[in-house]
């Protein structure tokens, strides 16, 4: 299921830096109780305004985490996404619901509501097509994290796209989650050799999450977009699919929380 939301302040308010927060009260409000799933079943965008996504960005290495704020203006709609993975025909949320976040007081109304059997979710691309990501994509690399455990390192992401593992990654989510019988190594060896960069506009980020007790908690990851061109047809179904669940849970880690929002379009 994925709920196409539309959030207005009924009074101009402070946004928390990664507004993703906002969202998952929202979705709270009109379910009428804490969104509570397995990992990986859901993902929680962060609130978009005028297409554009709202999250706190901080220069590398630190800088005043307190300034500036996200403000959000009364009655200026702000968008959303919430995608969650059911075992069963999940109920309805409500149409609307008033809720606060902290000093915040909003209204969340339901814009639509997509319900689709996971074998049925696919995005059909052309031959050329872009990935554009839209918020901090953070790719964690298979095998790192005992080394870096070992080294005593934080933990550390690619700071290029890689479509290619961002993929391999998801399909071993779906294939947790019971979504999607392959093998993610043979997704990955695929599309390392089929999916051909033909233009790119990136830069890393680092965004500010939260603060916990007086200090920001940050993560550093990349945004921007990459166009594609497809060499290989023999796979296309299997493409679209992951594409598809790309497009509504997003890529990499974080994912349930907002990072990783991806958007897929023909390349022009």
């Amino acid at each position: 299921m994925t709920v196409y939301l539309e959030v207005e302040p009924l009074r101009d308010c402070i946004l928390p830096p990664f507004t993703s927060k906002v969202t998952r009260t929202a979705y709270a409000a009109l379910t009428g109780s804490p969104p509570k799933f397995p990992k990986r079943r859901a993902s929680f965008s962060v609130l978009f305004r005028d297409g554009k996504p709202l999250y706190r960005t901080l220069k590398p290495g630190g800088g005043d985490y307190r300034r500036p704020r996200i403000v959000a203006e009364a009655g200026k709609t702000l968008t959303c996404r919430i995608s969650v993975i059911f075992e069963e025909p999940p109920p309805l949320p409500e149409v609307s619901a008033t809720f606060k976040v902290g000093a915040a007081e909003l209204e969340a109304r339901i814009h639509h509501v997509e319900l689709l059997r996971a074998s049925d979710v696919e995005l059909k691309v052309p031959r050329k097509f872009v990935v554009k990501f839209l918020t901090p994509t953070l790719l964690p690399v298979p095998g790192r994290g005992k080394l870096l455990k070992r080294l005593g390192v934080r933990r550390r992401y690619r700071l290029i796209p890689d479509l290619p593992l961002a993929l391999m990654l998801l399909a071993y989510d779906l294939r947790l989650q019971g979504v999607l019988d392959v093998s993610p190594v043979r997704v990955f060896k695929w599309a390392y050799a089929a999916l051909a960069e033909l233009d790119y506009s990136v830069k890393p980020v680092t965004v500010l999450y939260t603060v916990r007790e007086g200090k920001p908690a940050v993560e550093r990851g990349f945004v921007g977009y990459v166009a594609y061109e497809l060499l290989d047809p023999e796979r296309t179904e299997l493409l679209y699919k992951l594409l598809g669940f790309a497009a509504r849970f997003g890529v990499g880690k974080s994912r349930s929380i907002g990072f990783g929002h991806v958007e897929i379009t023909p390349m022009g």
